[in-house]
Parts: C-alpha cells; structure tokens; sequence
C-alpha cells in the first residue's frame, strides 16, 4: 500500500532531523510515490516491445490483406460500371433513334399538308 502524503512528510522531517535538509531531500527524491510492485521492469519493457512488434505485424499484414481485397473489389466496379456505361449507351441510341422516326413519322404528313395546300 503506498504511503500517504502525511506519512512522507513525516518520514522527511524525521530524515532531515538525523540526515539535513538536503540529504533528507535526495533520500525522499529517490522513492516513488508509488508502492515499488506498481514500477514497471525492464523484463515488463521487454514484453510490452515484444507485444507491440507482433501487433505492428499484424497491422502490416491486415494492411496488405485490405489493399488486395479493396483491388479486387475496385477493379470489380470497375468491369460493372464499364457494363453499366454500354447499357446507357445502348438505351440512348435506341431512344434516339425512336424519337428520329417519331418526328420523322410527323413531319411528312404535316409537310405534305402544307405542300397539298401550296399547291392548290
């Protein structure tokens, strides 16, 4: 259990009474406000690096994974929207080509009309 600040206070005057001010300083500098269990290791380090290497690895390699399904994905929309594009196309001719001969299917009698008038 760590100590309280009231106690470490106490333990620094105690220190500077037998130790002076300064060493008593040094000394208290020195121990952590913490309970020494609660200090990382270089054992605990090494593991955490160990850890985080093999998460980087992994990141690497879902990395990759997600770049080739993404490609093939694309490169799917890519062949739908080419066969999209030659579907409109194929539409636009075909109302285009109706609307030509619509026109066309009104404007001979309305031109023959004008010519039996004009004529007569």
């Amino acid at each position: 259990m760590p100590a309280s600040e009231k106690k470490r206070l106490a333990l620094l005057n105690r220190l500077i009474e037998v130790l002076g001010r300064e060493e008593a300083e040094v000394l208290m500098d020195s121990l952590p406000p913490v309970d020494w269990h609660q200090l990382a290791t270089k054992n605990d380090v090494f593991v955490l690096k160990e850890d985080f290497v093999a998460l980087k690895e992994d990141v690497v390699a879902l990395e990759q994974r997600l770049r080739t399904e993404m490609h093939a994905e694309f490169k799917m929309l890519r062949a739908e929207n080419k066969e999209f594009q030659g579907a409109i196309t194929l539409q636009l001719a075909n109302q285009t080509r109706t609307m030509v001969f619509t026109m066309l299917g009104l404007a001979m009698p309305t031109w023959g009309a004008i010519l039996a008038v004009g004529i007569s």
